[in-house]
């Protein structure tokens, strides 16, 4: 049933025309990918290039490190179901290089995700980086300040964990995310 709605719900997020100002070119969509079933969401910021070249969430850099990370929590993407809070590729550049998500492109697609979870009903969503948390409903949370610790964000438990792609830039990071996901198996 949920592999059934999920379809009709991204049927229906491919048609979307967004309103939001700001570069679209290249934007398209990407699907969630993972097993429905099991409750736990991980939740990006928004696909990238190599995302929407392949059709997948975390296929690039980002997608290597998280699969890094995941087996250091026991799990594979089969154990999860992988997501992201925007739905489109964001660019910049003639659509050259992806950029973050702005607040309107975040409120425009939180629709989506708020149906998306709703089907889903996970017990646990894994927020991947500011764009997700703040998603979810802590506005008033960083990354650096909780990461690694669940919160209760309207009436859903959620795990803030730095974005994998975060140690790309910052090396120093490495440690800290892999311990996260380390002590993620305790909330499992």
């Amino acid at each position: 049933m949920k592999q059934h709605s999920l379809q009709h719900l991204y049927e229906r997020i491919r048609r979307c025309s967004c309103d939001c100002p700001g570069e679209r070119q290249g934007a398209g969509t990407v699907r969630d990918t993972g097993n429905p079933e099991v409750g736990v969401v991980l939740l990006g910021e928004a696909p990238g290039r190599e995302e929407i070249k392949r059709g997948a969430p975390f296929v690039g850099q980002a997608g290597i490190n998280l699969d890094g990370y995941l087996r250091l929590a026991d799990l594979t993407r089969s154990d999860v179901l992988i997501t992201n809070t925007v739905k489109c590729r964001p660019t910049k550049n003639d659509g050259r290089a992806n950029r973050r998500p702005t607040g309107c492109e975040i409120r425009s697609c939180a629709r989506w995700l708020d149906e998306e979870l709703q089907i889903l009903a996970p017990r646990l969503v894994i927020a991947l980086g500011d764009v997700a948390l703040k998603r979810l409903g802590g506005q008033a949370k960083r990354i650096g300040e909780c990461h690694g610790e669940p919160l209760m964000l309207n009436g859903i438990t959620v795990i803030p964990m730095y974005h994998p792609a975060a140690v790309i830039y910052r090396r120093q990071l490495e440690p800290v995310i892999a311990a996260d996901f380390t002590n993620l198996q305790k909330w499992l």
